[in-house]
């Protein structure tokens, strides 16, 4: 299975702990421009987001753009950890041919190190970017990373987080 993890795109400034930061028009096109580099790389995936409001909007245009379907999940909060996290993920691991998450830092880059190396040091990870790894479960060192994706646009200050 492929799975593309991201952090949401940018976002106003605010507190990295508030869940009702919005998208900036940026972090709109961030967002749309990453939904259209990955029409073609991930067909029929599933679309698992944290329901903060700048994670959930930029799985929404994201979801619109790949037709897919949008799940939200409380695991997946910037608050979150990658073991549980990772559990979270277990259902949608049965049959799905690819899943996207879209989450915070620091979450995202602790995900991406957890189930690549095994570790949760984490890495850094600007808005709308991510990694995209290959891997049958969702497990500890079990992932092989196919590539990081950068979705920044021109005028992205990589605020927001």
């Amino acid at each position: 299975m492929k799975l593309l993890l991201l952090r949401h795109a940018q976002a106003v400034a605010g507190g990295d702990l508030d869940p009702d930061r919005v998208l900036t028009p940026v972090g709109e096109r961030q967002a749309a421009a990453m939904a259209s580099r990955v029409v073609n790389m991930l067909p029929g995936a599933c679309i698992v987001t944290s329901p903060w409001r700048r994670a959930q909007q930029t799985a929404e245009i994201m979801a619109q753009g790949l037709g897919a379907r949008l799940v939200l999940n409380d695991s997946l909060t910037a608050k979150g950890n990658a073991p549980v996290a990772a559990t979270a993920l277990e259902p949608y691991f049965s049959d799905q041919g690819s899943l996207i998450v879209v989450t915070h830092q620091p979450l995202c880059g602790q995900l991406i190190s957890w189930l690549t190396d095994g570790n949760l040091y984490g890495q850094v990870v600007s808005p709308c970017s991510g990694a995209l790894l290959e891997l049958d479960w969702p497990a500890r060192g079990m992932a092989r990373l196919l590539n990081g994706c950068d979705g920044a646009v021109q005028g992205d200050d990589h605020a927001g987080r």
